[in-house]
């Protein structure tokens, strides 16, 4: 079972469409009658006493004997109510299996009324539900995003200002110090989860690789802050570390 990032209130949810299964095949049909074999062992659904040859051979009461026995013993009628309930129990649970088929189902959504951040919540349960991250990859991501929210920011507003006070388009003075608390814990959380996900998936020595192509390349290191930043909106559309890097890997020529 995979565990699920649980974020804020409310009772949205999102439904499934049911199946499109209108028919009924033949295995999903159970006879009500009582089985019936005659002297050559041919086996039929006999649902009338009145089908019945003395010769015949049935089941009741969990023993086996011929019709003409049954009659004397007083049974007969007993063998078809066993199967009458026994019927009635097989269809009552074909027709729950059907109703649970068609029953929409419900998958629970974040509504806290910060968009973004539900958007982003519901898309990292998706990855957890599809094996695209982990849990504890997730409940950092989950964590930074509700810091991000409660200080009434997007994503995109924290990463242009971390870019910003990166290149000097920014200075520290132009941001509140509240703002820059937030977004240095951000930074720091986001930073170990994305660092520990991929030295995890590509082992130190891959880690290692993909960390010297950033710093040969400016445009890798841009491709790979992008990357992290879509897996926190869980926006990474499945693509794993080691597919980026082989990607990468590729596009500068490396075998």
């Amino acid at each position: 079972m995979v565990e699920r990032v649980t974020l804020g209130g409310g009772d949205a949810t999102i439904q499934t469409m049911p199946s499109s299964k209108s028919y009924a095949s033949s295995a999903e049909y159970t006879s009500g009658g009582v089985v019936a074999r005659d002297t050559n062992n041919m086996q039929r659904d006999v649902h009338s006493q009145g089908d019945l040859k003395d010769s015949d051979v049935i089941d009741v009461q969990g023993m086996t004997m011929r019709v003409a026995q049954a009659k004397e013993l007083g049974l007969l009628s007993d063998a078809f109510d066993e199967q009458l309930s026994i019927g009635a129990a097989r269809r009552a649970a074909q027709e729950h299996g059907k109703a649970q088929e068609q029953t929409p189902e419900k998958t629970q959504r974040s509504d806290t009324g910060y968009t973004e951040y539900d958007t982003a919540t519901d898309a990292l349960n998706a990855a957890l539900d599809d094996g695209s991250i982990e849990y504890e990859e997730a409940s950092q991501y989950h964590t930074a995003l509700g810091e991000v929210a409660l200080a009434g920011l997007s994503v995109d507003e924290v990463v242009n200002t971390v870019e910003g006070l990166a290149d000097g388009s920014l200075v520290e003075n132009e941001v509140s110090g509240e703002t820059l608390s937030m977004i240095s814990s951000v930074e720091k959380s986001v930073t170990e989860a994305a660092t520990q996900s991929a030295i995890h998936e590509l082992g130190q020595e891959g880690f290692d690789q993909l960390d010297q192509l950033a710093n040969a390349h400016p445009g890798v290191r841009q491709v790979i802050r992008q990357y992290a930043v879509d897996r926190v909106s869980g926006q990474s559309d499945g693509v794993t570390w080691a597919a980026l890097a082989a990607d990468l890997r590729e596009q500068l020529g490396y075998q």
